[in-house]
């Protein structure tokens, strides 16, 4: 089963094609319910502040290092959205001229890093755990020696400690809803491949669709219509990447700062109401 775990993890990387056992995994996750909306609505992140770093290969990773692209462009994200909280801190080899880190990509998937006096690091596809759980540790790590104390990151994945489940589509649109950055893993016939989210939106008669972008086309926010099936969220085609199939939501990934966006707005609102209580007792 770990060696199972370890070769999906070997596949996003490109959005590539391959192993064919990794299919086996696909029936081990469990399905969470998909819960519908009085309303519509239309939740977004604002495209224009995510990083473009282009999909690379590296030694650990031939194939191309799409989890850690993921990552990258959505700290980018972080930083420019929050400049109090995070500053330069999260992506510390950030070029602001092209709106990339090269360095700082290379670190989170092959190279590692080390910050002060904390432990060594290894990159997301030297360790040799679950893709998922790998992607999860990972990031702790990055925030834990880069931002200490910044962020709350929680996971939705077979196995995960946050939330033992794939993804719903109310997961991912009150992760957006509140300004957070969520990447996700997709799975496909022999496709498997990492994405960052940047949108979620849905009608009254609950027809769902995702914004994201791809790092292989990382300038371009693509949108895609979202199939609920027993529970999964699927759709068809992923064109930064060349695949025309169905892929399934597997797995996400979510980071914001402490305190997070919804907590906040509900202290401002608090706050309001006590000012609001305090004049009204003034003024009699």
């Amino acid at each position: 089963m770990k060696n199972i775990a370890l070769a999906t993890k070997k596949v996003f990387q490109r959005g590539q094609k391959g192993a064919e056992v990794l299919v086996l995994v696909l029936g081990l996750c469990g399905a969470g319910t998909q819960i519908a909306h009085a309303a519509a609505f239309n939740y977004s992140n604002d495209f224009s502040k995510y990083g473009v770093q282009q999909n690379f290969s590296c030694p650990a990773s031939p194939g191309g290092v799409c989890g850690a692209i993921a990552a990258i462009n959505s700290f980018i994200f972080l930083q420019k959205q929050y400049p109090n909280i995070y500053d330069n801190k999260l992506v510390p080899k950030y070029n602001p001229m092209t709106n990339t880190s090269m360095m700082d990509a290379q670190a989170f998937a092959d190279t590692g890093w080390q910050v002060g006096g904390n432990p060594m690091r290894k990159g997301y596809y030297q360790r040799t755990g679950g893709a998922e759980q790998d992607y999860l540790d990972t990031k702790k790590d990055w925030f834990n020696d880069y931002a200490p104390g910044t962020s709350v990151i929680s996971s939705w994945f077979s196995g995960s400690a946050d939330n033992n489940r794939k993804p719903t589509i109310d997961d991912l649109a009150q992760e957006i809803k509140d300004g957070e950055d969520v990447e996700f893993f997709v799975q496909g016939t022999n496709f498997y491949h990492v994405l960052t989210l940047t949108g979620v939106f849905c009608d009254m008669a609950m027809s769902c669709g995702i914004k994201y972008q791809d790092p292989n086309m990382p300038t371009v926010e693509q949108i895609a219509s979202v199939m609920i099936n027993n529970g999964m969220l699927m759709f068809t085609g992923v064109p930064g990447s060349n695949f025309n199939g169905t892929v399934t939501i597997t797995a996400a990934f979510s980071e914001s700062p402490i305190p997070e966006p919804s907590s906040l707005l509900g202290i401002l609102a608090i706050g309001s109401l006590g000012a609001i209580s305090a004049l009204k007792r003034n003024s009699k």
